[in-house]
């Protein structure tokens, strides 16, 4: 009797926590809102990362950061933000709009061309793409079992399943690049650096990259970062001039 009054008490005191820290966030989200509106974008900034450092990152916080970083002419962590919501609200049209704008002011800018499988289900997070193809799947197996029962309705089954074949590896191709370029992308935050032929100060200068300019990361190696650009060019560039998204 005694361990389950301990336990309903254990209970009482995490749900308190659970709904204490909740509400801590949201009062830091609301105060964020607050001091944006007031265009003390410093402190907004302060109340959004005291979130994220939490653990608690969500589109729209990070949406919200990006804005912050846009209006204090931080371009390259605006972006960064903007990359980081993209991958969890995709759907967002304010947030479209204002990295599609963002995105147009980066210097000698070149763009990278999703192929067309990536495309396709370029709108859906991870999640979203996960909990898709886990319908196609139960979908054709209530198919094939229609299929199987119902004798005269074999053929259309069996195509309308090939169709869904297709969708569901296509699906799958676009789930595994998204998977495949968690942690090897990233944003030049550095106002200009020089992309060197290898990574060393001395080195020749093969291009040169402008604050907010996507690239593709390789690897890193003693303070550097080897990227590729969106023409695949391949160079190295300091590991302090780069974020990750």
């Amino acid at each position: 009797m005694r361990g389950k009054v301990i336990l309903i008490i254990f209970i009482i005191i995490l749900v308190n926590l659970s709904f204490f820290c909740a509400e801590e966030e949201i009062n830091n989200f609301q105060k964020g809102n607050f001091y944006y509106e007031q265009d003390n974008f410093d402190k907004a900034i302060e109340e959004y990362n005291s979130i994220i450092n939490k653990g608690l990152g969500s589109g729209n916080l990070y949406y919200n950061l990006g804005n912050c970083y846009f209006k204090k002419g931080d371009l390259g962590r605006a972006i960064l933000n903007y990359e980081k919501a993209y991958r969890l609200i995709p759907w967002d049209k304010d947030l479209k709009s204002n990295y599609d704008y963002a995105y147009s002011l980066v210097k000698g800018n070149i763009y990278y061309k999703n192929n067309f499988i990536y495309r396709i289900f370029d709108k859906f997070t991870i999640d979203g793409l996960t909990i898709l193809l886990t319908g196609f799947y139960i979908f054709s197996l209530i198919i094939i079992l229609i299929g199987i029962i119902l004798k005269s309705a074999k053929k259309i089954c069996f195509t309308f399943i090939g169709f869904l074949l297709i969708f569901f590896i296509l699906g799958f191709v676009s789930l595994f690049n998204k998977i495949n370029n968690l942690h090897k992308e990233g944003i030049i935050l550095a106002k200009e650096t020089e992309v060197k032929f290898e990574p060393k100060e001395s080195s020749t200068t093969y291009f040169t990259l402008y604050e907010g300019a996507k690239v593709k990361i390789i690897y890193f190696q003693n303070g550097w970062v080897k990227i590729k650009r969106g023409d695949n060019k391949i160079g190295w560039v300091k590991r302090s001039h780069l974020e990750v998204i």
